[in-house]
């Protein structure tokens, strides 16, 4: 019997997946299905292979793994060659289905008064034009011609509605569309009936469109239904593009050089910041680890890491305030100057740098005491006694001893501060911006701030394809820099 409900519970699972795919498809999302296919399929190998049973226990993580980390690697690799922006957000057949169902109100249409009728829950109208003709209309057929004469109490089993009846039924009338798609009827008010006919007509033998205003034909063309005239219809749908983002980002000097220096200060940032951090953090480690009252001091000095990152900034921003805050009001009162820490390039940089120590510092000092317990106190005793002193002791046994055990967390620190968007875009959004660049930049932005200012911040400009293309080469970058600072290492080859 476990083995029935077993199998039975399988193949409705079966089912709903081969379901949601044949969606996908049908809406044009294939790389989403052929991997919704592929987790369908480890499952099912999985539960009917005795081989596999292992593999059960993982099978959740596994495809979970795959549909939530692999395929959005996989499809932001798939947009960056592809022409995904503003005007071009849907598939084919999503853009297809769209301007197919768009209608317009001719201007000759005649005005009608109409009359409601009702069998059940359906119902029927009789119009009526100014000329006398008449005809009856329902939801879904083409209207047809009724005689003139005084409107009768009964038509094809329909009841005619009273007027409190058909102010009751108005907004139940007001949902449905009266006649074929081609030309429709859509009740507005007691007097007001509008008539709609559909904008365009499809061809499917030549996958084009047909104006029915002004009969130009539209044909797809780069992403986009376009006509004789050279007019797109909107939407357009998303189609390959190449290496078009990609030459776009690397063989164009306006964009390419800004990036250039936008590259620069995010290496010079992450590496700055995780350095201050990591000297700090191990410095309050080593002065502070034998004093009377260390867990109240460590208190104190961990205050910074529980506190949301967002209320820090938030803080931050107020206490650099150029006209009101209360470290510029300090700093000029004793110097005479006073920073401008949001409109001066150098001082937003050092500002940055600054608030990303005070949030990281903490993070580094708990590393660091964690550390220092793992240090044998023989090393310490031994190096007394053959008369090191504290600077030699902290060059030749702390820092390598520390560093054997926190070089990976450094660079995951540094990799984490690479793409630090938050404190970026929470300080001062990548302002001050740059000038004269092709694409909006800021001075301070990090790559993953400007791929989101170019991708979603900036109005009338998303570039989700551009955008994909650079989160490429930042992660190629990315995983490039890990990779050679894991390889070359001393600390985790274990030589030191």
């Amino acid at each position: 019997m476990k083995k029935v409900l077993r199998l039975a519970a399988l193949a409705l699972f079966c089912f709903a997946g081969c379901f949601f795919m044949f969606r996908l498809i049908r809406d044009g999302f294939i790389p989403l299905a052929l991997f919704v296919g592929a987790a369908l399929v480890f499952v099912m190998l999985v539960f009917l292979r005795r081989a596999l049973s292992p593999w059960r226990w993982l099978a959740a993580g596994i495809v979970m793994a795959l549909l939530f980390t692999v395929y959005p690697i996989f499809y932001t690799v798939y947009l960056s060659f592809t022409n995904m922006s503003g005007g071009h957000l849907l598939t084919k057949p999503q853009a297809r289905q769209r301007i197919a169902e768009e209608t317009y109100t001719p201007d000759d249409a005649a005005s009608w008064r109409w009359t409601a009728y009702r069998r059940g829950q359906d119902f029927l109208l009789l119009l009526e034009a100014a000329d006398g003709t008449r005809m009856t209309v329902v939801p879904g057929s083409a209207a047809r011609p009724f005689a003139a004469g005084i409107a009768p109490m009964r038509i094809d089993g329909y009841t005619m509605l009273s007027r409190p009846e058909t102010v009751r039924s108005l907004e139940a009338l007001g949902a449905l569309d009266f006649g074929e798609a081609d030309e429709t009827f859509k009740v507005r008010s007691l007097s007001e009936i509008a008539v709609t006919r559909r904008a365009y007509r499809y061809n499917a033998q030549d996958d084009s469109f047909t104006s029915a205003r002004s009969g130009e034909v539209f044909r797809p063309e780069g992403g986009a239904w376009v006509g004789e005239a050279g007019g797109a219809l909107s939407p357009g749908f998303i189609t390959g593009a190449g290496f078009s983002n990609y030459t776009r980002f690397l063989g164009n000097r306006g964009c390419l050089k800004p990036a250039l220096g936008i590259f620069a200060w995010n290496i010079a940032f992450a590496l700055l910041s995780v350095l201050a951090s990591f000297i700090i953090g191990l410095m309050i480690a080593l002065l502070f680890e034998d004093l009377k009252y260390r867990r109240l001091i460590r208190s104190l000095l961990i205050i910074p890491y529980p506190i949301p990152v967002l209320v820090s900034i938030m803080v931050w921003r107020a206490l650099l305030n150029e006209n009101l805050g209360l470290v510029t009001t300090v700093i000029a009162n004793l110097t005479g100057f006073s920073p401008r820490f949001f409109t001066n390039v150098t001082w937003a940089r050092i500002a940055l740098i600054v608030i990303n120590v005070y949030l990281s510092y903490p993070y580094f000092y708990v590393l660091a005491s964690g550390a220092l317990k793992a240090i044998p106190a023989d090393l310490f005793e031994a190096a007394q006694i053959d008369g090191a002193g504290s600077f030699t002791i902290t060059r030749r046994i702390i820092l390598p001893l520390v560093l054997r055990i926190l070089a990976p967390l450094v660079i995951a620190s540094f990799c984490f501060n690479f793409n630090n968007f938050t404190l970026i875009w929470g300080f001062n959004a990548g302002l001050p911006a740059m000038a004269d660049t092709i694409v909006p930049m800021g001075h301070t932005d990090l790559l993953i701030s400007f791929i989101y200012r170019l991708g979603f911040s900036t109005s009338n400009a998303a570039d989700y394809g551009f955008s994909a293309a650079i989160t490429v080469l930042l992660f190629m970058l990315v995983a490039l820099m890990v990779f050679f600072q894991t390889w070359r290492s001393k600390t985790i080859r274990g030589e030191i």
